[in-house]
Order: structure tokens, then sequence, then C-alpha cells
């Protein structure tokens, strides 16, 4: 992530960077899926899309909260496994996330907080692809 660029959003919304480790395992819990192309493959992935255009935020936290990661009252977005991620609210990373990166692979899970330790769910977690739909596994 951006952290330079984004640490104005990070202290309004009480966010922090997670570890370039945290990132890093994420990234490798994602790379034991199938992959087809810049992003996961979820022909045989139980899941459910939103196609981003022309939703608003309140609508895509509505979407969210139907998910496996809705669970969860934070969440890791990451968007390289070699930088640090964003740790933040549920409700703010799914209202934020386009703010967060101008990548345009974004993934991002569910944590739980248990004092200063991050305790990630990576199986519970939603794709960005290509800017355009979030793909999120159910």
């Amino acid at each position: 992530m951006r952290m330079d660029e984004i640490s104005s959003w990070l202290d309004e919304h009480g966010a922090s960077a997670g570890s370039v480790a945290l990132s890093a395992e994420f990234d490798a819990y994602l790379c034991t899926l199938s992959w087809a192309g810049s992003g996961i493959d979820w022909r045989g992935i139980p899941h459910r899309s939103l196609v981003l255009e022309g939703v608003s935020d309140d609508a895509a936290v509505e979407w969210a909260r139907q998910t496996p990661m809705a669970l969860h009252d934070h969440v890791l977005l990451i968007d390289s496994a070699s930088e640090p991620g964003v740790v933040c609210c549920f409700e703010d990373a799914v209202r934020g996330f386009e703010l967060l990166s101008n990548r345009p692979e974004l993934y991002m899970c569910g944590v739980d907080l248990v004092g200063s330790e991050v305790q990630p769910a990576f199986d519970r977690f939603i794709e960005r692809r290509s800017f355009m739909t979030l793909h999120a596994r159910i």
C-alpha cells in the first residue's frame, strides 16, 4: 500500500499498517488457490460477486455483510506481498478500499485483534478484480 499517501486516512479511521510479514502470509495463502490470469479462478470456489459500476458505498457494505469476512470487526487489506497492508474496521475497509490502493487487484480478509496481535482469518476473504468486481469466498 502507499502508506505515505494514505497516512491521513489511517489516522482519521484509527487504522494502522500491517506488517509486511502479515501481507506475505496472506499472499502465501492466496497462492494455494487456483489462479487464472491476474486473479483467483473462482470457477471451483463457492463465492458471490458484485460488479462495482454504479454501486454506492452503502450497497457495497450491505453486500459484504453477507460474506464470511463480516464475521470479523476488522479487516486486513493488501495489494502486494512485499508491502505493508492496512488493518482497519470492516466497514471502513469496504467503504475505503478504492482510496487505499491504486492497483487493480486488492485482497482483504477478516482479522481479530487480540491485544496488540492481529489474528487473520485468511479463508474469509474478498478479492477486488480489475477495479470493477468484488468476489467473496462463501
